[in-house]
């Protein structure tokens, strides 16, 4: 489908870092591929955690910086203390932007 020009979101936490960035890029060689950072704080990943049943427990505080060593983003948002509309507006945004500058 991405090959054949349709807009794709893969949402995927990149547990080995820049690595997993890199296989991805090669298994999407092909494909323009827009580079989405979305950060937390980890004490407050820990407790949006705590208030989800399917989670297990402390994956989100070793998870919330570990899975951004070593990767290059081409947008990067904070959902800290900003909620999940305002972090789309920014993406958004950036794409409109870079959109525009080509």
């Amino acid at each position: 489908m991405a090959l054949a020009g349709a807009y794709m979101i893969l949402d995927e936490a990149l547990l080995s870092g820049g690595a997993g960035q890199e296989r991805i890029r090669s298994t999407f060689s092909e494909v323009k591929l827009i580079w989405v950072g979305v950060h937390c704080n980890p004490d407050v990943a820990a407790s949006r955690e705590a208030q989800r049943s399917d989670r297990v427990e402390g994956m989100a505080r070793q998870q919330a910086l570990s899975v951004h060593a070593g990767v290059v983003y081409d947008v990067e948002v904070d959902t800290t203390y900003r909620s999940t509309e305002e972090c789309a507006r920014d993406v958004a945004g950036q794409l409109s932007l870079g959109a525009s500058a080509r």
